[in-house]
């Protein structure tokens, strides 16, 4: 699974876009007047298309998927933090929603791509083997 540049990867993509509309959240709605979880929030929603893109960048096999289980644990985070933002009214169902639906895809996807590297990774390794010269013990 290979993507010819970042800017190419949806995932990043919807995910930079979620991180666009977080920070636009934090700053026009009541939860506005809460630094502390308007900071939570927006470091949570910016770690998701951070390491999406370090682990792109990183094409190491190991690398890349621990950066992209992290970025799908971010995003984990922000899908909690708008959850615990309602209950506690610092913000409408309306204003939530949208958000929430972002962040339920985006966990969709990064599932997807780990699926999917993890499948091309074992079909890889299932291939038969070259014959050698050496004889077997």
């Amino acid at each position: 699974m290979e993507i010819a540049s970042l800017s190419n990867f949806v995932t990043w993509q919807k995910s930079v876009r979620l991180a666009a509309d977080v920070i636009k959240l934090t700053q026009r709605t009541s939860l506005s007047r809460h630094l502390w979880a308007c900071d939570q929030l927006r470091r949570a929603a910016l770690s998701v298309p951070s390491n999406i893109a370090e682990g792109y960048e990183r094409r190491a096999e190991k690398d890349t998927e621990r950066f992209y289980l992290i970025a799908k644990g971010s995003c984990a985070e922000v899908l909690t933090q708008l959850h615990v933002a309602q209950l506690a009214e610092l913000l409408s169902p309306q204003e939530a929603a949208p958000l929430l639906a972002q962040c339920e895809e985006i966990l969709r996807l990064i599932a997807g791509v780990i699926k999917a590297r993890r499948l091309a990774r074992d079909s890889n390794t299932l291939e038969p083997q070259a014959p050698t010269d050496k004889p077997r013990r």
